[in-house]
């Protein structure tokens, strides 16, 4: 039996807040490295807006690190072009899951590495993303950012397009990860132990 004093609009309501939000309050949970899920984030291809030659222009990264609920945390290996000689690069990169709706999702980058060329130069990003979960682990998504490479003599920066592939644990509507850590939610409309069947 449920209680006939609420509506059903009300119980729909309460139920969706149930299933959306997660129970955690997130402004006092702590970054547990050990227990936190892996993914693996990469891009393919990715080509800077202005003139030149294809291998001048085309860029390819790949990802590890691990989920924090709306955070990822990673190292990137990659290269900012085709070209055989000193375009590799390492990068630390902060992903931040900042909209849902349905399976597709928005993500802002930040990232600093360094790239092994003659000059070591450093290596600033700023990416903004859009994904699709289009598999219970799997996400595709089309990306656009800015690298600025610079050293003591030289300095540039480029905007990129480019699309990426992901594969980690699911998210939700809110954000927060699927399997890992939340609670049952809660059934809305049934009072009392037993879910309110007589004894």
């Amino acid at each position: 039996m449920y209680d006939s004093t609420q509506t059903r609009a009300s119980r729909n309501q309460q139920t969706y807040r149930s299933l959306s939000r997660s129970s955690q309050d997130t402004t006092q949970s702590v970054f547990n490295f050990k227990a936190a899920p892996w993914y693996v984030r990469a891009m393919p291809f990715s080509i800077y807006t202005g003139a030149g030659k294809p291998r001048d222009r085309i860029a390819q990264t790949i990802e590890v690190g691990k989920s924090f609920d709306v955070i990822d945390l990673g190292i990137t290996f990659g290269r900012s072009s085709l070209r055989p000689d000193s375009t590799l690069f390492l990068e630390g990169r902060v992903t931040m899951d900042v909209a849902n709706y349905g399976i597709f999702a928005n993500e802002m980058t930040i990232g600093a590495g360094r790239q092994f060329d003659k000059q070591g130069s450093l290596l600033l990003e700023l990416t903004y993303s859009i994904i699709a979960q289009v598999a219970p682990r799997f996400g595709i998504g089309l990306t656009t950012g800015y690298y600025d490479f610079s050293s003591e003599t030289t300095d540039a920066s480029k905007t990129f397009y480019g699309v990426y592939l992901r594969y980690g644990l699911t998210r939700t509507d809110s954000g927060g990860l699927l399997n890992i850590g939340h609670r049952r939610p809660v059934r809305i409309g049934r009072a009392g132990r037993g879910h309110g069947r007589g004894r």
